[in-house]
């Protein structure tokens, strides 16, 4: 039997570690597009994992709770991390420090690694 709390920190750290190696690959293939196109990539990564962190820690932060508490945690999560998301983009682009499209590489990158780190579970 599978303790969840265990399983789903697991999962979490598997999958942003997975989220940040793949960001920073892409970071150093854009190095070839200068600079700020790197450290745009890599920011627009690392926005998705931090996002994605935040998430995990509210839905497993905690110990064991009622079930109607677990689910308004992952809720809860979730919408902080599309917050985070949304401002941190929206900062980031509006900015005009980066290259737009190099942070959504960075954005593309993070979330498609995503899914390797939930579909693997070893």
């Amino acid at each position: 039997m599978r303790n969840s709390i265990a399983f789903g920190w697991r999962v979490a750290v598997r999958t942003t570690l997975l989220q940040l190696g793949a960001t920073a690959v892409a970071a150093l293939c854009a190095t070839g597009w200068g600079a700020s196109a790197a450290l745009a990539v890599l920011i627009g990564g690392i926005i998705i994992a931090s996002g994605y962190w935040l998430a995990a820690r509210r839905a497993f932060g905690r110990r064991v709770v009622a079930p109607t508490a677990a689910l308004g945690a992952i809720v809860l999560g979730q919408v902080i991390k599309w917050v985070w998301i949304g401002v941190a983009l929206v900062v980031t682009i509006g900015s005009g420090l980066f290259p737009p499209l190099a942070v959504l590489i960075g954005v593309a990158v993070a979330l498609v690694s995503q899914l390797g780190g939930l579909l693997f579970e070893h």
